[in-house]
């Protein structure tokens, strides 16, 4: 079920209006809404929801038993076996596959041919979400940063509550389980912005995202050969602004979804291709996953220690992973090792600037040159993470070498929504907010005309529907 589609808001509107009139009675609420976000897992894959419920059931045994036991060697057993489960469930769907073919690669290549073992096993939908926010549970409780719960219900509503349940945002135990156990309310203002969430997230991802899609980018990309140099620029440049629209579009829907039931989930965006370095890019990209990359495996892997040489590879080392947990591909390495590489190099650059003692240069035109460039760095290795192949991203950096400049393809629907998916970008979170503002000032029928105005605009400009990108990892 797209959050997108139609079936989705009947869904959110049904859980809205049946969650609220139990909400005095709270294990009854809850348990509603445990049901709601099952069944809106299991209309996927039914069969997923055993691998939801063990790695639930592990991560709340074990964080559970951590908070009891004293002994470090029982907590630290106990902490290993969900990283084994749950890495494990990860291993099995998402990577198998990928090591033993590139295993028996690599044996014929040194003249032992075989042929891979190949699982034919369905991966569970947003799988790398689920057991990387159940893990960060286990952890926070090992680690002291968080009291275990003694609620299975509030446990296992907090890994599987439906706005979050497929791509996130990657919340937090200590962010969703407090609001489980306390009475949330749901003030009109709340109410109106989170319709107003909906709305824009929508808008993002139809209007923007899909047309992008649908028009260029999936064309460019699985034939590049068939267009100009020119084209296929603007074809990543359209693959940046669709990836954005898309996953924060989603991000917004959640939130949203969210906040009508009551829940205050994290920002996840912050307008990214305003970023004046790598370091700035992560730190306004999926938020919520670049948090959790440091606090999780950055901090694991030792971070600064001893020497500024153990953070260039403890960052590379956690780019790599991050890489390789957004698919089985090589590209994905790379697309990892191409981050890694560019947040070391930032990182030198800011010791070397530091011990030279120089501040950093504020002219506008010195921030322009740093967006551009930083722009053009994350825009590059989303060629990366697009392409379905090594041999794609060199037939893509092929056509750019060509230097033809034909226009053909680049008709004035796509010009303009590049330029105005690019303005709107760079709409300051004043401006944002009081745009919330007046959409709350509205009274409800004008409020209602511009959703079915909206409604009918987006299915003018609808054509298939595309899954969401991070709805795949």
């Amino acid at each position: 079920m797209l959050l997108t589609s139609g079936s989705y808001l009947i869904f959110l509107a049904l859980v809205f209006f049946i969650y609220w009139p139990l909400f005095s009675r709270r294990r009854l609420a809850l348990s509603f809404l445990l049901i709601a976000s099952y069944y809106f897992y299991a209309l996927w894959n039914p069969w997923s929801l055993i691998f939801l419920l063990l790695i639930s059931l592990t991560d709340f045994t074990n964080g559970f038993c951590i908070g009891a036991l004293a002994r470090p060697a029982y907590k630290k057993f106990l902490l290993l076996t969900s990283v084994v489960i749950d890495l494990g469930c990860l291993l099995l769907f998402k990577y198998f596959n990928f090591f033993s073919s590139s295993a028996a690669d690599l044996l014929t290549k040194f003249g032992k041919p075989v042929s891979p073992l190949v699982l034919h096993l369905i991966m569970p939908l947003g799988l790398s979400f689920i057991t990387f926010r159940s893990l960060s549970y286990v952890i926070d409780v090992y680690r002291g940063n968080t009291k275990p719960t003694r609620s299975l219900l509030e446990y296992l509503t907090f890994v599987a509550f439906f706005p979050t349940l497929v791509a996130g945002p990657l919340v937090r135990a200590g962010q969703l389980l407090p609001q489980l156990r306390s009475r949330q309310s749901l003030t009109n203002e709340d109410g109106q912005r989170a319709i107003f969430l909906v709305m824009i997230g929508v808008i993002k991802k139809i209007a923007i995202a899909d047309f992008l899609a649908n028009n260029l980018v999936d064309r460019v990309f699985d034939q590049p050969q068939l267009y100009s140099s020119l084209e296929v620029l603007v074809a990543i440049y359209g693959y940046a602004l669709q990836i954005y629209c898309d996953f924060s579009g989603y991000t917004d829907i959640a939130i949203g979804s969210a906040l009508l039931l009551g829940f205050k989930l994290p920002e996840n965006f912050n307008a990214p291709y305003r970023a004046r370095s790598i370091v700035d890019f992560w730190r306004r990209w999926h938020i919520t996953l670049s948090d959790w990359l440091r606090d999780y495996l950055f901090v694991s892997f030792g971070g600064l220690r001893k020497r500024r040489f153990n953070l260039y590879r403890n960052v590379l080392l956690t780019m790599l992973i991050a890489g390789l947990w957004h698919g089985a591909a090589w590209t994905f390495v790379l697309w990892g090792a191409w981050h890694g590489f560019g947040l070391s190099v930032n990182h030198l650059w800011e010791a070397h600037r530091r011990k030279r003692k120089r501040k950093p240069r504020q002219e506008w035109w010195t921030r322009a040159i740093c967006v551009v460039i930083t722009f053009h760095f994350v825009a590059a290795g989303w060629v990366l993470f697009r392409a379905g192949s090594v041999r794609a991203v060199w037939d893509i950096v092929a056509r750019l070498g060509a230097l033809q400049f034909s226009t053909a393809n680049l008709s004035r629907p796509i010009l303009l929504v590049l330029i105005v998916g690019f303005l709107t970008h760079w709409i300051s979170q004043r401006t944002f907010d009081s745009a919330s503002t007046i959409w709350n000032w509205l009274p409800s029928p004008a409020q209602a005309i511009v959703i079915v105005s909206v409604a009918f605009g987006l299915y003018y400009v609808s054509s298939a529907n595309a899954q969401f990108i991070y709805g795949n990892f």
